[in-house]
């Protein structure tokens, strides 16, 4: 239906979406453009040690966002059939998966870390720095997870503006944090403020689901 296609509401309602969504996005990349900044200044050991060590996250990042895609999936099918009790069951299991491969990757990291940063790099001082940093690194699929998973559960509910802010507000707190915590604590306080910003990610998610929660099948 010709009509239907172009109905001006509906596609109103598709450049809102993706307008919220790719300014989450922006955030998000220019968050992790902002920590290889910050580690620039330290030297290059110390800017190769952490672009090294943010494959940790990309790895994690990949598994947790399977979990993510199947709270979109499964989410937004309960909102369809405006089911409440389908709607919390499908957060609770996404949620305890997510946590349960987070736990897994933070112990692999933890237990091989240094094992796959020689993998990763033949080079010393790169090795030696990394190894340095590792524990933040470890301790990211812990302190990450909620974001990850709400992301899912945000999306699947297209409930893309509480996202946007979410991630804005973020971002704006970790650029507020990292300065100082880098002048204090070097590349630890850098780190620091990275994993800031990705609990505060989750954290201020989980600030509007109750609210979310209310509207299905309301």
């Amino acid at each position: 239906d010709r009509r239907a296609l172009f109905d001006a509401a509906a596609l109103r309602r598709l450049i809102v979406l993706n307008r919220d969504i790719f300014l989450r996005t922006l955030c998000l990349l220019l968050s992790f453009g902002w920590f290889a900044h910050l580690g620039a200044k330290q030297g290059d050991a110390t800017l190769a040690a952490n672009a090294l060590l943010l494959n940790f996250q990309t790895f994690m990042a990949y598994g947790l966002d399977g979990f993510a895609h199947a709270a979109e999936a499964l989410v937004g099918a309960a909102i369809g059939a405006r089911d409440r009790h389908a709607f919390v069951q499908a957060i609770k299991v996404t949620a305890l998966w997510s946590a349960l491969g987070a736990l897994g990757f933070a112990l692999v990291y933890a237990g091989t870390g240094s094992w796959i940063v020689e993998r990763l790099t033949d080079q010393a001082a790169v090795r030696a720095t990394a190894e340095r940093y590792l524990p933040w690194a470890a301790l990211s699929p812990v302190v990450s997870v909620g974001g990850y998973v709400l992301d899912g559960v945000f999306i699947g509910a297209t409930r893309t503006r509480e996202l946007m802010t979410s991630m804005v507000l973020s971002f704006a707190i970790f650029v507020g944090a990292s300065w100082p915590l880098l002048m204090l604590y070097g590349n630890h306080g850098l780190w620091a403020a990275m994993l800031v910003f990705m609990a505060v990610r989750g954290l201020t998610l989980a600030r509007h689901l109750s609210k979310v929660v209310g509207s299905v099948g309301a």
